[in-house]
């Protein structure tokens, strides 16, 4: 300790035990004492310079500006963290289309068999957190059935309304699901809109308008009516999720694969699967549909559900690219154009919020 320090501690040490013994000491200058004496402490590596700033006093001094700062980093990690994690569900999500059209079943059939071993490959990973999955479980409450009835819903609609509408259709209205996420977390959460957001949104809105408006099609209207079955639902779980970021959903997830399988069974084949199917069937379910959920989950604890929402509409983009690449269907040169919209306005999104420090 220096002798400038130790000199200043003596004196704090003088007037905080002059204001215990009832002698003179200036309005508020003990308060303000025993403050800067236990910042003075805690800044000490800080050196010479972050003692003698401690004893401004004022909200507004260098000391609390600079430890105000010291906690920015954590909190940008956070929520790098969460960006990371969302922009890498949209791209396991964007696999879907690729891999359905490999597995030569009806739809109910592979909704059983996508929920089914969605339910297997989980067991695994809640079986070497048993220690905290019933605490989970307690905790989350009505929340984490909410969540795997909203999941289930969205399950078994997501493949009937490929079965039923062109993707094209499909990825419309699933362009809906920023708008409807964030507006359920303002008036549920109080989460807010910020004006960029906004903008964002907008912007994303016309990309998607031009990535499908080449091949939209006027006879799959029920199969848009089943596709924005699937958007309510997802909202509604981003928002459960987001509500109860401090509970693991781990469980949600499993629950929503059992619940889903069980809806899909009387109208499915079971038997019908061949094993040249069991590949991808599995690509399907363990690692597309459990991946990018569990990243999912771990995005929303960590940005605003809106945010991962809107990060979320890179799927829209990346599914046309996969199939482009893997299947030889080059995209149209409107879907090109509004997929580098849809991908600008995240990014900027995800930049602005950066600088604001959320």
């Amino acid at each position: 300790m220096s002798p400038l320090e130790s000199a200043m501690q003596k004196q704090m040490r003088s007037l905080v035990w002059g204001a215990r013994s009832g002698s003179h000491v200036p309005s508020n200058t003990a308060t303000v004492c025993r403050s800067a004496f236990h910042q003075g402490k805690r800044a000490r590596k800080g050196g010479r310079s972050s003692v003698i700033e401690s004893m401004d006093g004022g909200t507004s001094s260098p000391y609390s500006l600079r430890l105000s700062r010291m906690k920015t980093p954590s909190r940008l990690q956070s929520s790098a963290l969460g960006v990371a994690c969302a922009a890498g569900a949209a791209t396991v999500f964007s696999t879907a289309g690729v891999i359905v059209r490999r597995i030569d079943l009806p739809a109910w059939d592979i909704s059983f068999w996508r929920s089914a071993l969605l339910t297997l490959s989980l067991l695994p990973l809640l079986l070497w957190q048993r220690r905290t999955l019933l605490i989970d479980v307690r905790n989350a409450g009505r929340a984490l059935f909410a969540s795997a009835i909203l999941l289930a819903g969205a399950f078994v609609a997501f493949i009937l309304a490929l079965g039923l509408a062109p993707v094209a259709n499909v990825l419309l209205m699933f362009g809906a699901t920023p708008f409807t996420t964030a507006l359920l977390a303002r008036l549920l959460l109080g989460e807010p809109l910020h004006r960029h957001t906004l903008l964002a949104m907008a912007a994303a809105a016309l990309g998607l308008a031009l990535s499908v408006a080449g091949s939209l099609q006027a006879d799959a209207l029920v199969g848009m009516a089943v596709s924005g079955i699937v958007v309510l639902c997802m909202s509604g779980n981003y928002v459960v999720v987001r509500h109860r970021r401090d509970v693991g959903m781990a469980p949600a997830i499993w629950l929503a694969g059992l619940v889903s399988g069980l809806v899909a069974l009387p109208f499915a084949h079971p038997q019908s699967v061949t094993w040249s199917q069991l590949p991808w069937l599995l690509a399907l379910s363990p690692g597309q549909l459990a991946g990018g959920l569990l990243l999912y989950v771990t995005s929303l604890k960590r940005i605003p559900a809106g945010r991962a929402a809107l990060l979320g509409l890179l799927e829209l983009v990346l599914g046309p690219l996969w199939v482009w690449l893997f299947d030889g269907e080059k995209p149209a040169d409107l879907t090109l154009a509004g997929g580098l919209v849809v991908i600008g306005a995240a990014a900027a999104n995800v930049w602005l919020d950066s600088r604001s420090g959320r």
